[in-house]
């Protein structure tokens, strides 16, 4: 007798293949319509909220900006985070500890790496780019393959998508800080809420003080941020589930007395 299964074959879990299929195109469109509304409804702002940081700048928000943004990036914040929590976990002997800090890891890796190959590959320029300067440094004044139709009034270069330049001030979209250090918080939440809600904190702390160096634009951060966040809650929550799922051992049962 033959055994051929149709593709709805259902899994482990109770759920068939389509159905699984189906569930992940969802988060996908999800995750498309999370990243175009960040873009597009921050992206309007973006000037004047780098006129209004200029107007309220002081000396100290720049240094509280260049301590946030040290250590708010991939290293040594993300890769600091995980260490200190799974160390924290292994003393504690806490498995959840241990489970978040692969996540975290594996989140602002995974985020990081590709976020990286995004705004490399797109060439936005940053908000101190000024197309005199981008002259000097490759020897042409560059031209947007994808222009936006605007620039700022104290500056002469046109916002838009560049292409693969290949220099710092052509790197601007996403923001690399913004996606690791949410990607690492996010991760963490569904598993250590407790440490996870005031990382998170400090990781909208990290996409402010990239605005206010002048490192990135509200819609840099807005879509790195929410970049990071959505790789963090997968992963996070993939680690949850599969923890909560695990089948505990059956308690010894005492060895029964002879009579």
């Amino acid at each position: 007798m033959s055994d051929s299964r149709s593709p709805a074959t259902a899994q482990p879990d109770g759920t068939s293949r389509q159905t699984k299929k189906k569930r992940w195109l969802h988060r996908l469109a999800l995750s498309v319509g999370f990243l175009a509304a960040g873009f597009f409804l921050t992206f309007p702002l973006d000037f004047g909220t780098y006129r209004a940081l200029e107007r309220i700048d002081r000396p100290v928000f720049q240094q509280i900006a260049e301590q946030f943004s040290l250590w708010g990036d991939y290293f040594p914040g993300s890769i600091l985070v995980s260490v200190l929590l799974f160390a924290g976990g292994w003393v504690a002997r806490s498995r959840r500890a241990r489970l978040a800090a692969l996540a975290s890891l594996l989140a602002a890796t995974g985020a990081g790496l590709t976020v990286d190959a995004g705004r490399f590959s797109l060439g936005r320029p940053r908000p101190y780019a000024t197309a005199a300067a981008a002259a000097l440094t490759i020897g042409y004044r560059p031209v947007p393959r994808v222009s936006f139709g605007r620039s700022r009034p104290d500056n002469d270069l046109f916002d838009g998508f560049y292409g693969p330049i290949g220099i710092h001030m052509f790197q601007g979209f996403p923001s690399g800080h913004a996606t690791s250090s949410m990607a690492s918080a996010a991760a963490i939440l569904p598993l250590v809420p407790e440490v996870g809600l005031p990382l998170s904190l400090l990781a909208v702390g990290v996409c402010w003080s990239r605005m206010e160096l002048r490192q990135h634009y509200l819609s840099d951060v807005t879509v790195g941020a929410t970049w990071g966040a959505l790789w963090g809650f997968c992963l996070g929550g993939l680690l949850s589930r599969r923890m909560t799922l695990r089948p505990r051992a059956a308690p010894a049962s005492p060895p029964k007395r002879e009579i």
